[in-house]
């Protein structure tokens, strides 16, 4: 009888040890790892929402508008990506972000810049949250209007008619986008940023931070 227990503790630990060396060999432990390090450095869970290009005029945190934004918005709508040092899925989308807006920037780089997008002009700004300045760190909670709490997210900031008044009316989008492809990720973003300028386009004339 005992003998018979050691046989099976032994199949056992053999079994064990063969799949565990078929899986450290082959693709699977390869997706399954990197799925795993996704989770944890995207919040994955959280940056997998439903994407939705909802414009609204409330701010997620009640606060008012950056003076960043609201100076940029006599010149043009805003576009703002916000990423950190580690971020795969920030990674992914930045090549689709210069190719978009013809701009060049590293991944550590915070920058402002005004870009020609179909004979409007759009202020870019890419900010790295773990080396930008309060307020711009600060911009990202205002427009977290999905309380996801995660990074990439991109933003548009424009103008709407709101109540009489023209007003800042914004839009944001995370993650990469719940799309499979690059020239999905860039079409949607396109989309995104000529809304904002036909948003603007309708409403430049009314604009008045005051």
């Amino acid at each position: 009888m005992k003998k018979f227990i050691v046989i099976q503790i032994c199949l056992l630990i053999l079994f064990t040890g063969a799949l565990g060396g078929l899986l450290v060999n082959t693709d699977i432990y390869d997706e399954v790892e990197s799925g795993i390090t996704s989770v944890l450095c995207l919040s994955c869970i959280k940056l997998n929402p439903k994407t939705q290009l909802d414009f609204t005029y409330d701010t997620a945190t009640g606060d008012d508008h950056s003076d960043f934004v609201l100076d940029a918005l006599y010149n043009g709508p805003i576009f703002i990506a916000y990423r950190e040092d580690v971020c795969i899925a920030c990674d992914k989308m930045e090549p689709i972000l210069q190719d978009i807006f013809s701009v060049h920037f590293e991944k550590e780089d915070t920058i402002t810049e005004e870009v020609s997008f179909d004979d409007a002009t759009v202020t870019f700004v890419h900010i790295n949250i773990d080396h930008a300045n309060e307020q711009q760190i600060k911009s990202r909670f205002i427009y977290d209007k999905d309380d996801i709490g995660g990074v990439p997210m991109f933003t548009v900031v424009t103008l709407g008619y709101n109540s009489g008044f023209v007003e800042p009316y914004y839009a944001t989008v995370y993650g990469t986008l719940s799309l499979d492809t690059n020239e999905e990720r860039k079409g949607f973003l396109t989309n995104m940023i000529n809304d904002g300028i036909e948003f603007y386009n309708q409403n430049k004339e009314g604009y008045n931070r005051e």
